[in-house]
């Protein structure tokens, strides 16, 4: 299935029986739950089409090759999409008040004691690298307990975007341009990295509600493991392997 037909799938979906049926059965707390984390997820969202704005504009300072310049491009566009998606979701959830996403940060994130360079760098392999190879894990997670056919196609199309996103940070991290100077230093940040990407998945607490694990709700039970899960089986080694130390 084509890109575009995915799409006009999803939103055929939002519309459909079983997802009208879905959302009637919950009693006013989990409504009220469920549509506040949709709102939550479209606010990360456009945080993070922010975060890719700042790394296409790294990517073309650094004179970065055009296929990673394109990848940028790609997930900007992807992660806007996301909020439309999840502004739809929490809308639908309850539409008395349209749900409106704010930016969480506006600046581009700035590692202390790195260069403006270094920061250039640091921003895609953190961004992509880190955080978004933890949201593959997360999505992958959360699929196996997904039951509504209508969450779990938009919840199959965020992931297969979510991959093409982590690539961006290990292509560059690939790169042949960087320097044994660019690897070294990359690696002597390798655990504020970590320190920040647990941070940014795992400091606040979302509790556990079966029940809605199955509408795509994403609780603490499916993020923190799999957030260790990256960080072990993928992230810590996959750098090692293209010589940045762990």
């Amino acid at each position: 299935m084509s890109k575009e037909a995915a799409f006009a799938a999803v939103e055929l979906d939002f519309t459909a029986e079983a997802t009208r049926s879905a959302i009637e059965e919950l009693g006013p707390p989990e409504r009220e739950l469920l549509r506040g984390y949709w709102v939550d997820r479209a606010r990360g969202e456009l945080t993070t089409a922010l975060t890719f704005e700042f790394m296409l504009a790294d990517l073309v300072e650094e004179d970065a090759p055009r296929e990673l310049v394109t990848l940028a491009e790609t997930a900007i566009a992807d992660e806007h999409r996301h909020v439309d998606w999840c502004l739809r979701w929490a809308n639908f959830i309850d539409n008395r008040e349209p749900a409106e996403p704010e930016l969480s940060g506006t600046r581009p994130l700035e590692l202390d004691g790195a260069s403006a360079h270094d920061n250039r760098l640091l921003r895609t392999v953190f961004g992509c690298c880190f955080s978004e190879t933890v949201a593959v894990h997360v999505l992958e997670r959360s699929h196996a307990l997904i039951t509504l056919p209508s969450v779990r196609r938009l919840n199959h199309e965020h992931l297969k975007e979510e991959v093409g996103h982590a690539r961006l940070g290990w292509a560059l991290a690939g790169w042949p341009a960087l320097t044994v100077r660019d690897r070294q230093m990359l690696g002597r940040y390798v655990p504020e990295m970590t320190r920040l990407v647990r941070m940014v998945w795992q400091s606040s607490a979302r509790a556990e509600h079966g029940g809605l694990h199955e509408l795509g709700y994403l609780s603490s039970a499916i993020i923190d493991p799999a957030c260790d899960e990256a960080l072990d089986g993928v992230i810590l080694p996959g750098l090692a392997k293209l010589g940045i130390a762990t």
